[in-house]
């Protein structure tokens, strides 16, 4: 690229503050071995200067010869992912310790490699960065290399994700077959307008677009979930359910505001098809599979198949409604705003449970907690209540969003999919509140020390109960 400014190169200063963080926690560990709490903390700084740069660094609408594009808030997003993750890892790994600063620095360059794939306008920009947040991921699950549930995890997630980047890259090699060579950078409307008459155009953007519902864990592609989540250590388990879903529909999003879809009405209603019969069957089968679950992570894995259905719900409603982008912007990142406080708040709490052996914790594991810790049990049943829809929480104002947008694309059927699936969610989530209230003779499972850890909870149960309130009602 030609004359690239240093203006430009702000426009990566997030993600290079994560990436020289993580470097420099690894350097400092291996020098200094002894101090690994100070360099951890060295790393949770580099994640906050990450989130002020991203706030304060000026970023131009578009960098790097066209292929990135500005932040969005989603560098904000994904680092407060990361961060919280880092979090919740200090209480993990405090029972052994084990290569925290290694497991921290691995998560830095997973969040930055996210950012750059939400952010990509270039197609071969953003298959790199997908593999390599890829990479990161497994070697994530994996952390807990000793338990055959964390090695079955991470080696499913790493065939199927083998498979979805070489669907990814087979939609590049289409799209550059169709002829379309600046096709490849995504924001280049006239191209991508015309590339619906092109076949190869076409199959090769549904190519790219089934490697992003991999990362949704959306359907067919939603079967890795529940088995990673149940084998992941529990702060990769959170990430995995937050930051990685919410990078895929990010770029999924980009991609269509990126198309003029009024210029190709019959593409437009095939596209709008498409993403409704895939939103539905993700919704029925996340909610359908959890109804089964006693499992707490497993339950995760689905309730986050079922999220993803949600989210597909929001970018059927734009591909129908292209006026509605700005609502459908809000809507998109105060769902996920509202999805990352509740589960967090969730794994937050397992957390407190997990014992020396990871052992898999059932409902029954739960109950007393509001005996043994009232806060952690406020914590989730507020959470809970959220990903269920239960007013006053943000995930209720964050469902009502999405389907006041499906409303104006007039997407009735989706919308009565959307409030089934709803309903049916609050027997589960309910199943799992009932348990934790339940007083009665139940499994005395020890709670871990989580004086660090109620600040936080504390936190992300005011977020879910005052962000959706305040936020609704101020737009």
């Amino acid at each position: 690229m030609e004359n690239i400014t240093s203006f430009e190169w702000s426009a990566v200063s997030a993600e290079a503050a994560l990436f020289c963080g993580a470097v420099l926690a690894v350097l400092f560990e291996a020098l200094f071995p002894k101090r690994g709490s100070a360099v951890c903390a060295f790393a949770v700084a580099a994640m906050i200067a990450a989130i002020a740069l991203d706030l304060l660094a000026p970023v131009p609408e578009l960098s790097f010869g066209g292929t990135l594009g500005g932040r969005g808030g989603f560098g904000v997003f994904i680092t407060a992912c990361a961060l919280l993750s880092a979090l919740l890892g200090f209480g993990y790994f405090a029972k052994g310790g084990a290569r925290r600063c290694e497991f921290l620095a691995v998560l830095m360059i997973c969040a930055a490699a996210l950012s750059i794939f939400a952010r990509s306008r270039n197609l071969m920009l953003s298959f790199v960065a997908l593999e390599c947040a890829t990479v990161c991921l497994y070697v994530m699950a994996a952390w807990g290399r000793s338990r055959a549930s964390s090695l079955e995890g991470a080696a499913k997630y790493l065939v199927i994700s083998g498979v979805s980047g070489g669907l990814f890259l087979l939609g590049i090699a289409f799209v550059y077959g169709a002829g379309l060579e600046s096709g490849v950078d995504f924001l280049n409307f006239e191209n991508f307008t015309l590339g619906f008459c092109s076949v190869k155009f076409a199959i090769g953007m549904l190519l790219v677009a089934c490697a992003a519902l991999f990362k949704l864990a959306a359907f067919p592609f939603q079967f890795w979930s529940p088995d990673v989540y149940q084998g992941s250590p529990t702060p990769v388990s959170a990430f995995f359910a937050v930051g990685s879903k919410a990078a895929g529909i990010v770029f999924l999003a980009q991609i269509c505001l990126a198309v003029d879809f009024s210029a190709v009405p019959a593409a437009a209603s095939r596209a709008v098809f498409a993403v409704s019969a895939i939103a539905a069957l993700t919704i029925a089968v996340g909610n359908l599979g959890a109804i089964t679950q006693t499992n707490a992570k497993r339950l995760m894995g689905f309730s986050g198949i079922a999220n993803a259905g949600y989210l597909l719900v929001l970018l059927a409603s734009l591909i129908k409604y292209p006026k509605s982008a700005e609502l459908f912007e809000i809507s998109l990142y105060f769902y996920l705003a509202a999805y990352m406080f509740a589960n967090y708040g969730i794994f937050f709490v397992i957390n407190q449970f997990e014992g020396e052996d990871d052992s898999p914790l059932e409902f029954s594991d739960f109950r007393g907690l509001i005996r043994k810790n009232p806060v952690a049990d406020s914590t989730l049943i507020i959470s809970l209540a959220s990903l269920a829809g239960i007013p006053p929480t943000a995930g209720f104002f964050g469902k009502l969003l999405i389907l006041i947008l499906a409303w104006y694309a007039q997407l009735y059927v989706l919308m009565g999919v959307m409030i089934a699936g709803s309903a049916v969610s609050i027997f589960y989530y309910f199943s799992w509140m009932r348990a934790s209230i339940d007083v009665g003779a139940g499994d005395e499972r020890r709670l871990r020390d989580s004086a660090a850890m109620l600040p936080t909870m504390i936190a992300l149960s005011a977020a879910t109960l005052v962000f959706g309130v305040f936020f609704f009602f101020k737009v």
